[in-house]
């Protein structure tokens, strides 16, 4: 029971932070503006044409930003399963879910999306070290909680 408590809620947490670093704590680079064309400007047009401006070009930090909102979810999704599940092999199998999506929440930073090219930018400077260190301590917390729950199983074969 006590072992089920404090897993499930620091993996709520860790799943919580995971949404909160690159929203508010470390926050990544905003959706830029949408450039609003002058009303004037539309009359102007050859035969009424319809002109639209160039968009806007949207950074890769805000769609790892996307991506982390639903593995954060995810992953407070299967602590909340956790909490409620009696069965030490159903928290075996979350566990090890949880260390797979761990994986998952370290490599779209680094690897599947990745984040702004320019070193200097804020999401490469805060929010990228802080998802992959809070993927990893989701996936060590994981591994030990495994490896502790493979024990007290012994007991019960």
């Amino acid at each position: 029971m006590k072992n089920r408590m404090i897993s499930s809620l620091f993996f709520i947490v860790l799943g919580a932070l995971l949404i909160l670093f690159p929203m508010y704590i470390l926050p990544v680079c905003p959706l830029p503006e949408p450039s609003a064309m002058p009303v004037d400007a539309m009359s102007q047009v050859a035969g009424g044409e319809h002109m639209h401006s160039a968009p806007a070009k949207i950074m890769r930090c805000f769609w790892t930003l996307r991506a982390e909102l639903g593995i954060g979810s995810l992953v407070i999704a299967v602590g909340v399963l956790m909490l409620f599940s009696r069965t030490i092999f159903v928290r075996m199998g979350l566990t090890m879910s949880l260390a797979c999506i761990s994986l998952l929440a370290a490599a779209i930073p680094t690897i599947l999306i990745g984040v702004c090219p320019n070193e200097m930018m804020r999401c490469n400077m805060g929010a990228k070290p802080a998802l992959v260190l809070l993927s990893g301590l989701i996936f060590v917390v994981s591994i030990i909680n495994l490896v502790y729950l493979n024990k007290i199983s012994k007991r019960y074969e």
